[in-house]
């Protein structure tokens, strides 16, 4: 059997009602408009009159498609020559009909190619029951799966609740938000201009002390520079008179040499001196005890020691004299020669370095002097730099990186977000409730498919079962064909058609050489009608195999034809970023219909009814939040006034109204267009 053709539908969600009363168009209103009785002097408001009306409303979901109808292919597994052909294109044939003769030259060809095709479709059978246990363990976990929703569709149903409510609510918050920073910006913008001129100033005087101390360190490193010069200057004259003042210390330390050499002289002469004394002293109290005592030879001995001491101390005194003479004419020898020297060294070298000495000491006063004031300098130049820090960091937290364009441009962006999040938020209140009834059909969705999973599950083992038995009774079938070939095997062959419906092609003639294989005829096989649609991702999850579903083909519109899914395709389609699934509905053509291939046609499937109930136009209907909604209608003065309602199903374009209208009743709502 040929594979279904595909097509991608354009998808409609096609609102069908059904049951309309004789008065049904009054809801899609009166084109003419209606002037409001208690309009005000500045405009006459103008309205659209709908009728509330009984009837059905249905939701579904509907996509475009073409028709596919099987197809059989009539072939003979032998080449032959065609003897007759019993039909041709557009004929009507009954399983079991005559197609062509075939006359057949090469019996044993015939056998071995028949044995060859049931050889094959035994394979074809083995490989499906070995598949079959796969098959049967993944229809059972798309069971267990579906099952499994009846337990957290009412959880996920909450979750979209709450998300619904979390997104005004962050959508408030934002709003809010961007408020805040509207009030924020404003401020700075007014605040601005006056503080950024008073860090101009601050941030001006510190540059202006920077200047200042920068031009005191220029002078001081300039003083500085001429101290270095002069040392230098210094050190260069000093190092010209090294060699003659080297000779002056030669001579200075010949001078305290000699000085030393002189003072021991003295002291020593001191010392010759005092002893002499004494001898003397001791020899003159000896004399004259010698002179008053009666002489004896003690008195001659120390008389005689006292003269030898004397004489000794003579000598003594007389040596040291000449000593200290000698040390006395070296020192004045070695003062005469410094002080020689040391005119010259005062006359010619010590006046200049005297000078060199004043001028250094000069600029070392300037240097700290300058270095004084520019330490005074520099604590002023702090305090204004830590005013300036302290000022700047207060500027920067509060305007952080922002000047005066780029706030006005904030402003600008500001308002701008503020006037999206004020249409986000009346977006998202306004679709609260489209998206509460989207939450609530994916519930009911969920737990339809929860409720039939089973029906499913069996439908699907039913399909595998029945596809093993196809592959069975496709064996069996050639299994007799082969048998009975074997057993009616003569010189002719006919060839029958194997379905019910039109032929499509014949391709062969009477008087061909038939190469076996080869398509004798096609014959469309009107049990096997299908229409192929696209399905969006979000809308296939809630249909199911075996769903009932509507068709609507465009040759005969007002028809409505039963069907059913057949299959659905696992993996999916993709263009243009978008993902759709290749949906095929297996359809019940009527008595007496003829349908051909390619056709086009609308599949709606069902998703919720609801039958006999009061509906008007959604546009007629103002919601106000916690269940309560509101209609316009006349009074009895023809007056425009407010009543209270009660909804119930809406399919987005039509609303049940469960209590507060009547049918019959006309319902306004209001135009945009004012009449002045």
């Amino acid at each position: 059997m040929e594979s279904k053709a595909k097509s991608n539908g354009v998808k409609k969600v096609i609102i069908t009602i059904i049951c309309i009363l004789a008065a049904a168009g009054a809801c899609f209103g009166i084109l003419t408009y209606v002037k409001n009785k208690n309009s005000n002097s500045e405009g006459e408001a103008l309205y659209r009159e709908y009728q509330a009306v009984n009837g059905s409303i249905t939701v579904g979901t509907t996509e475009s498609g073409t028709v596919t109808i099987d197809k059989s292919s009539i072939t003979f597994p032998v080449s032959a020559e065609i003897e007759e052909i019993y039909v041709k294109v557009g004929s009507t044939v009954t399983e079991g009909d005559k197609i062509a003769k075939l006359s057949v030259d090469d019996i044993e060809e015939v056998k071995a190619q028949y044995e060859e095709k049931v050889s094959a479709a035994k394979i074809s059978l083995d490989s499906a029951l070995t598949e079959q246990a796969q098959k049967l363990l993944e229809a059972k976990q798309t069971y267990e799966s579906s099952s499994a929703l009846s337990s957290t569709a009412q959880q996920s149903y909450e979750l979209s609740l709450t998300q619904i409510k979390t997104d005004i609510s962050s959508t408030k918050t934002n709003l809010e938000s961007l408020k805040t920073q509207l009030a924020e910006y404003e401020a700075m913008q007014e605040t601005y201009p006056e503080d950024y001129a008073k860090l101009e100033k601050y941030e001006a005087a510190y540059e202006t002390h920077q200047d200042t101390y920068d031009s005191y360190s220029k002078t001081l490193k300039g003083y500085q520079k001429e101290l270095d010069a002069l040392k230098k200057e210094y050190d260069d004259y000093v190092e010209s008179v090294s060699d003659k003042s080297s000779a002056i210390t030669t001579l200075k330390s010949n001078l305290e040499k000699a000085k030393t050499a002189l003072n021991s002289a003295a002291e020593a002469l001191e010392t010759a001196q005092e002893d002499y004394e004494e001898a003397l002293s001791d020899s003159s109290s000896n004399t004259s005890s010698s002179s008053s005592s009666s002489s004896s030879s003690s008195s001659s001995s120390s008389s005689s020691s006292s003269n030898t001491a004397l004489s000794q101390a003579q000598k003594t005194l007389a040596s040291a004299q000449k000593a200290y003479d000698k040390a006395l004419s070296s020192y004045e020898t070695a003062l005469d020669a410094y002080t020689v020297e040391y005119k010259y060294l005062d006359i010619t070298i010590s006046n200049k370095i005297s000078a060199y000495e004043d001028k250094v000491d000069a600029l070392n006063d300037k240097i700290d002097n300058y270095s004084d004031m520019m330490s005074d300098y520099n604590d002023e130049m702090t305090d204004c730099k830590s005013n300036y820090d302290d000022y700047k960091a207060d500027f920067e937290e509060i305007y952080g990186n922002n000047d005066k364009d780029s706030i006005a441009e904030k402003i600008e962006s500001l308002k701008t977000d503020i006037g999206n999040a004020e249409y986000s938020l009346d977006k998202a209140t306004l679709n609260s409730g489209a998206s509460e009834l989207k939450a609530q059909q994916e519930l009911e969705s969920n737990l339809l498919t929860a409720s039939s999973a089973e029906a499913v599950y069996k439908q699907t083992v039913e399909q595998i079962n029945a596809d093993i038995q196809t592959k069975q009774d496709e064996y069996d079938a050639l299994k007799k064909e082969y048998d009975e070939l074997i057993e009616n095997l003569g010189d002719s062959i006919y060839v029958y058609a194997d379905c019910t419906g039109s032929v499509a092609s014949v391709s062969v003639s009477e008087g061909d050489t038939y190469q076996a294989n080869q398509t004798i005829a096609t014959i469309t096989d009107t049990s096997g009608v299908y229409l192929s649609v696209a399905v969006a991702e979000e809308d296939v999850s809630s249909l199911t195999v075996g769903q009932a579903a509507s068709v609507v083909l465009a040759s005969y519109e007002n028809v409505a034809l039963d069907g059913e899914i057949d299959t659905i395709a696992v993996e999916p389609s993709r263009s243009s970023g978008s993902v759709s699934y290749e949906v095929t509905v297996k359809v019940t053509p009527s008595e007496n219909m003829t349908v051909y291939e390619g056709m086009t046609g609308d599949v709606t499937f069902i998703q919720k009814q609801v039958n006999d109930v009061l509906y008007v136009n959604l546009n007629a209907v103002t919601y106000k939040g916690n269940g309560l909604s509101s209609v316009l209608v006349y009074d009895e003065n023809g007056n425009v006034v407010e009543r209270e309602i009660k909804t119930g199903f809406t399919d987005g374009r039509y609303v049940e109204i469960v209590s507060g209208l009547s049918a019959g009743d006309t319902v306004l709502a209001e135009s945009a267009v004012n009449l002045k």
